[in-house]
């Protein structure tokens, strides 16, 4: 055999589990052929044998066996060292158990807290009586202990001589924590006894705490009221791990807790409502890239860009590509939603307008409506006024020398005697509509006030002094006139009318037709084709028709009047059939028009169908309005046609006139009512009333019912 070789021969490190079952060639001197050898008993041959010692070669180990098995207690004295491997069922140190690794089905397991501080270790033995423990130290090493050290251990109950049992396990989340069987011990390092290890110290209870540390007791220092740098720590229980900072004293507080993972429901206890397992954080420095589950809000630390988005609404904000989106937005599609710096250019414009709209240095183009009206009132007025005038105060004579009249080329000069009242009337007028036509200018949009913009005022407080004046002269007239029949007083005012009868054909031609009363004196109704002295109304024109005057001077407060632009006055009725007010378009004749703003006034027309208008805004009609107190006791219907299309308006009803506005029961306190700047709805129709303003001499609006498909209200004042 001993020039025999077998090469090339695969490797049988594989099969090393089958090691009892190989068969090795085994070569005996004394044997003439080559004899073979299981795996098993070449395994049994070379193991070395258990190393076991006979009880009687340890010294004191048979006595004290013979003891502990009487349950009489005993010691083995001495050192006892075994050499290979010993099973026991239960082993119990009473001291110190040291070992190079703890195993324990291959899992760590911990019971109870886990701490990394800046000090910690094991106690080695204590004097309880005068306050003094003594750290266990390998030689050489320094303690982690220092001065002012907060510290804590956990000792189960009998060994501390607590014999209060705790059955339960609790945590305050302050600091507080107790384990079933267990007692926790608080104390303060207040003086170092040995500084060259740091291994002796002198402590100090917590107060309200009697239990002192123990020999064997692990301790943490995670609080010092003097060293900032031993303030910080770190610990975890079985549902929550904490970081620490600012430890000065024994409980934790909110400012304590830098972070915190896990179960957060205990942060409660500081004021956070917090629930289930997340993270508490003071800060976050990210390096990259952050997502919800489903991809829709998200935060890349690296370029910037960032996305919030709800699916269910399908609205969000996103930066991409530098500009910022807000709306309605396609997280898959940066160019989606509004573009912020435009929509802040729009509303910054709008906010612009709105500013010179509301400021009082401004004329905007709703306050041109407004003063286009006063205008054709006070038109309206100084015709009515000038009528009055004629009769009470301008008067004509003729100029007279030394008793005689001047006569210049044949001709009696004349001159017209006025009151001085009247002429400042005049002047102010003239002042008004001056400064009316400048503020009403349709170039520029919005006009600068200046002073004598008071010159509309000033005509207001002309025209009351003018009227009161007139009054006066009116009743002195009366006074004087009292003797004049109504028929003398006819007689004088339609001298130029004639009356034409036509027998054959029926027909009565006349300037005047009157009813009298029964004392045969009195015109008490008529019809008047010429206008009636002191009966023409500024707005309405002549009186038409007329019934239940006191006399035909009283025709302008009759109880029924007609004038002859159709309106109507009735003090009362009774309709025996029906009543109809047809709805006109916002384009047909009675609705003001502007447009520069492209917005509607509420004027002649109280029906409104406002479906077909001009857009102010992107599908928006704008409908104002008006404060006038002529519309007190006005009812006005708009109505938008219920069945929409996608180009559709919105309809935006405006009073902004911070004395009037709109009212509604949906905007209401204690108080009352809260009048407000506008309303919109679509797709129905809404009811509004005029009514008196606060201050008695505008109309406000009050919603009387809407039924609409959307309806809402806008900003108060």
């Amino acid at each position: 055999m001993a020039d025999v070789r077998i090469k090339d021969l695969a490797s049988a490190e594989k099969q090393l589990d089958n090691f009892d079952e190989f068969e090795f060639i085994a070569d005996v001197p004394d044997v003439d052929a080559s004899m073979k050898l299981s795996g098993k008993q070449l395994r049994e041959k070379i193991t070395p044998s258990k190393h076991t010692h006979p009880i009687s070669e340890v010294s004191g180990l048979q006595d004290a066996l013979d003891k502990k098995f009487n349950k009489s207690g005993g010691s083995v004295s001495g050192d006892f060292a075994v050499l290979g491997n010993t099973r026991l069922r239960n082993l119990a140190v009473e001291e110190f158990l040291e070992v190079p690794e703890f195993r324990y089905n291959r899992i760590e397991t911990v019971v109870g807290d886990k701490w990394s501080a800046a000090g910690a270790g094991i106690i080695e033995s204590v004097d309880t009586e005068n306050c003094i423990l003594i750290m266990k130290l390998e030689s050489g090493e320094i303690s982690s202990m220092r001065k002012d050290d907060l510290c804590k251990g956990i000792f189960y109950n009998v060994a501390v001589n607590n014999y209060i049992q705790q059955t339960v396990d609790s945590d305050d989340s302050k600091g507080n924590i107790t384990h079933a069987g267990f007692t926790t011990v608080y104390f303060k390092l207040v003086e170092c006894l040995n500084t060259s290890t740091y291994g002796e110290w002198k402590y100090e209870l917590r107060a309200g705490y009697e239990f002192h540390p123990q020999p064997a007791m692990n301790i943490v220092a995670y609080a010092n009221p003097t060293d900032i740098s031993r303030q910080t720590s770190r610990y975890e229980t079985r549902t929550y791990q904490r970081y620490l900072v600012g430890m000065t004293d024994w409980e934790i507080s909110l400012e304590n807790i830098a972070a915190q993972f896990g179960d957060l429901s205990n942060l409660y206890v500081h004021g956070l409502n917090m629930e289930g397992y997340s993270a508490y954080l003071k800060n976050i420095y990210l390096q990259g890239f952050i997502s919800d589950l489903m991809g829709d809000s998200w935060f890349n630390s690296t370029t910037g860009e960032a996305q919030l988005y709800d699916r269910t609404t399908g609205c969000g904000l996103s930066f991409k590509d530098g500009i910022l989106r807000i709306g309605r937005i396609d997280p898959t599609d940066p160019t989606e939603g509004t573009d912020l710096d435009e929509l802040l250019e729009d509303l910054q414009e709008a906010r612009d307008t709105l500013d010179m709209i509301n400021s009082d240095e401004y004329v905007s183009p709703v306050e041109k409506t407004y003063l286009k009206e006063r205008l054709s009132d006070i038109h309206a007025e100084y015709n009515h006024l000038l009528d009055q005038a004629s009769m009470y105060l301008l008067k004509s004579g003729t100029r007279a020398v030394n008793g005689m009249s001047r006569v210049v080329n044949g001709v009696v000069r004349s001159v017209n005697l006025t009151d001085e009242n009247w002429r400042e009337y005049i002047a102010a007028y003239n002042l008004a509509v001056a400064a009316l036509q400048k503020y009403t200018a349709a170039s520029p949009e919005y006009i600068f006030i200046e002073d004598d913009f008071e010159d509309i005022d000033a005509y207001y407080a002309a025209r009351a002094k003018v009227e009161t004046m007139l009054q006066e002269k009116m009743k002195e007239a009366l006074k004087a006139d009292q003797g004049q029949t109504d028929l003398e007083y006819l007689r004088e005012n339609f001298a130029k009318s004639t009356t034409d009868i036509d027998g054959q054909s029926g027909v009565v031609l006349s300037g005047f037709v009157g009813v009298k009363d029964e004392s045969d004196t009195k015109v008490v109704a008529a019809m008047a084709g010429c206008t009636l002295p002191d009966a023409k109304d500024p707005v309405h024109g002549k009186l038409m028709l007329f019934a239940g005057a006191d006399g035909v001077a009283n025709a302008q407060k009759a109880a029924a009047r007609i004038y002859e632009d159709g309106h109507v006055e009735f003090n009362s009725g009774v309709f025996g059939g029906y009543t109809r007010v047809l709805f006109k378009n916002l384009d047909e004749a009675g609705t003001t028009f502007n447009s520069s703003t492209r917005e509607y006034t509420v004027n002649k027309n109280l029906n409104l169908v406002v479906s077909y208008g001009y857009f102010s805004g992107a599908y928006m009609v704008t409908v104002n309005l008006p404060t006038s107190a002529d519309y007190i006791g006005s009812v006005v219907n708009l109505y938008d046609y219920p069945v929409r299309t996608k180009s559709s308006p919105e309809i935006y009803v405006v009073c902004n006139d911070e004395y009037c506005g709109i009212m509604s029961e949906l905007q209401a306190n204690s108080y009352g009512f809260i009048p407000f700047k506008s309303l919109w709805f679509h797709g129905g129709i809404v009811q509004f009333l005029g009514v008196p303003s606060q201050s008695g001499d505008k109309c406000a609006w009050l919603v009387m019912s809407h039924l609409a498909a959307a309806y809402a209200l806008g900003e108060t004042f």
